[in-house]
């Protein structure tokens, strides 16, 4: 006689497939409308160039806030990047009360908020949207059933989640792993049929049915090998370093080190970008209004630092930038997403956090190649690790950030090293008092009092 939790397993297997389909085709829907947006907004803001063509972009920005404010003030589920309240709801702090209106919303105002030029990402909200597939799956099948509801609710919740964040970077393993190590903090056998099978699903469709193309194009599309280290005939320690496998460890394990030192810094003025903004009392469409109003100047002076991020990853890694300008892209982005974070507009924070540590990986290759450590062959290789290091550094989910850019890359050879430039980063964060960002974001929310946005 099969037992009643095989039999749960089963349910969850089938459950999960239908979770993962139906959050595929909604995370291609947005990713589509996203990469849409990055081909014609440089374009759009090339042409602003008459006093005339300013007052109307002001005009369209302000619109935009507005609409973003009435959306918030609708549902605060809108708000953020979706991690913290499925947290939240999953540690039975929150409740979704009603997932197909907020999949609506959701969709509707990030589109029009990260397509204007907002410096936030897409996996967060995909995570969120996933979630809300699998909630509103659990109401409608088991909507005369309160057991099954409550039992299997959470997994097909988190198994949605995981198969968003699968489905955004078409990486199945990580949404799995991303599942364990930062939702639930546990393991099970339901959770892990459940999870795979939704993942699985939802990357399937998004690359198979719908086509759409990878997140990062360079990286997908580019072999990367471990370069061979050659030497300088100006220094006889770096060639007799360059000898040792002393100095792979010293470099990625100082890669990560800065990576988790900075980490915590950007973890930290991220929460006070959110406080500044309470401090200031700016509410409703004035606090919408500050980032899609500096979004007009940055545009027409410094585009790249607009939008997810995936498309300056990819300008990075084809293009030979100075060091002085890879600084001002780096200051750019960090500074204009932290003002728009603090608005607590709909967006996350894994496309701008992966970008921002793609950027410090390629200054630390420059800097190194100056002073004849390496050569510019190591390039590529320090922005995937600055880019899995400064994850985990701000997520605090290592594993989660290594499997990631494993899945991006298809270099399984780089796995050890992905793993070690990730836990010193991780490691560094610790030491230095760092939280994962999205629990601090969800204890934030218990202990300050929603403001008023009207």
């Amino acid at each position: 006689m099969i037992s009643t939790r095989r039999i749960l397993r089963v349910r969850l297997f089938f459950e999960g497939a239908i979770v993962g389909i139906f959050t595929g085709i909604i995370v291609a829907a947005l990713r589509f409308l996203l990469d849409e947006a990055d081909i014609y907004r440089p374009i759009i803001f090339s042409r602003i160039d008459s006093l005339g063509k300013i007052i109307l972009a002001v005009f369209v920005m302000i619109l935009l806030a507005a609409v973003l404010a009435k959306a918030i003030r609708s549902d605060a589920q809108v708000a953020g990047s979706g991690v913290p309240q499925i947290k939240g709801i999953l540690q039975n702090r929150a409740k979704m009360v009603k997932p197909f209106r907020l999949l609506a919303v959701k969709f509707f105002t990030t589109v029009l908020g990260i397509g204007a030029g907002l410096s936030l990402g897409r996996a967060g909200i995909s995570v969120q949207f996933g979630a809300a597939v699998g909630n509103f799956f659990t109401k409608i099948i088991y909507a005369k059933n309160r057991h099954h509801a409550a039992v299997e609710g959470k997994f097909l919740l988190t198994a949605g989640a995981g198969a968003g964040l699968a489905a955004i970077f078409n990486a199945p393993l990580a949404g799995v792993i991303f599942c364990i190590e930062d939702l639930r903090k546990k393991f099970s056998p339901e959770i892990l049929i459940a999870a795979v099978t939704a993942a699985v699903t939802a990357s399937f469709f998004v690359k198979i049915i719908f086509g759409v193309r990878p997140v990062f194009e360079t990286i997908t599309a580019t072999p990367m090998h471990m370069p061979p280290v050659i030497t300088s005939p100006s220094s006889e320690m770096i060639t007799s370093l360059s000898a040792s496998p002393l100095k792979f460890w010293a470099l990625f394990i100082f890669l990560g080190a800065l990576c988790g030192f900075l980490g915590v810094i950007f973890s930290k003025a991220l929460i006070f970008s959110l406080d500044l903004y309470d401090r200031l009392n700016i509410f409703g469409v004035k606090r919408f209004a500050i980032p899609f109003l500096l979004a007009i100047p940055l545009g027409m002076k410094l585009p790249q630092v607009l939008g997810c991020g995936n498309v300056l990853v990819d300008e990075i890694l084809i293009s030979r930038l100075t060091l002085s300008f890879l600084a001002i892209l780096l200051a750019g982005k960090i500074f204009y997403t932290l003002i728009c974070f603090g608005t607590n507009a709909p967006g996350g924070l894994f496309l701008p956090v992966l970008t921002i540590g793609a950027l410090i990986g390629n200054i630390f290759a420059r800097v190194g190649n100056r002073a004849d450590l390496f050569t510019a062959d190591w390039t590529t290789l320090f922005i995937i690790f600055g880019m899995a290091a400064f994850f985990a550094a701000v997520v605090k989910a290592p594993v989660t950030g290594a499997i990631l850019l494993l899945e991006l890359t298809g270099q399984f050879s780089h796995f050890f090293w992905l793993i070690i430039v990730s836990g010193a980063a991780f490691l560094v964060a610790d030491l230095c008092g760092g939280e994962p960002i999205f629990s601090a974001l969800l204890e934030r929310s218990r202990t300050k009092k929603p403001p008023s946005i009207d």
